[in-house]
């Protein structure tokens, strides 16, 4: 049990901050479960959206259904005055908090691209490959070829158009 939570009561999500928490799966989920007198207990409050307007809507659309929210950490927030402050607080830190792991992502991608790291995924066929998949093609086929080379036909296609 975390924070006094069963296990059965636990959900995860791993995806992208960016993504909005109404197209969240497991988000939805927990949303369908949860009951007026209920708790709702999150590790970090950027867990229920990553915009502060994002946070404010799952939390107000929480706290109508009568949910009650604890944030570890924090503790539980009241449906009063100085709930409302402190949700509307910790909705903005978390939407600064998501801005600055961009500003650092962002800005980590370009130092290493300019010291000469390539990004994306590596190429499935060395450049001698392409090169002979060049010169083979239109001897043999397509789909021939992408079965030597243990890759789709779409790749021969690319290799061949370039």
């Amino acid at each position: 049990m975390a924070l006094g939570v069963s296990r059965t009561n636990i959900f995860k999500e791993k995806i992208s901050g960016a993504v909005k928490s109404d197209d969240r799966p497991q988000f939805a989920k927990l949303l369908k479960k949860l009951q007026t007198g209920d708790e709702l207990v999150v590790m970090k409050l950027d867990r229920l959206g990553r915009s502060t307007l994002d946070i404010l809507t799952v939390l107000q659309n929480i706290r109508q259904q009568g949910i009650a929210i604890t944030i570890q950490g924090v503790g539980t927030i009241r449906d009063d005055m100085m709930g409302s402050l402190t949700m509307n607080l910790l909705a903005s830190f978390a939407e600064f908090e998501r801005a600055l792991i961009i500003d650092r992502t962002q800005s980590g991608r370009k130092r290493a691209m300019e010291s000469g790291v390539k990004m994306g995924r590596k190429p499935k066929l060395s450049r001698q490959a392409q090169e002979a998949i060049r010169r083979r093609y239109g001897e043999e086929t397509g789909t021939a070829l992408a079965k030597e080379y243990g890759v789709g036909l779409r790749t021969i296609q690319r290799v061949t158009a370039s």
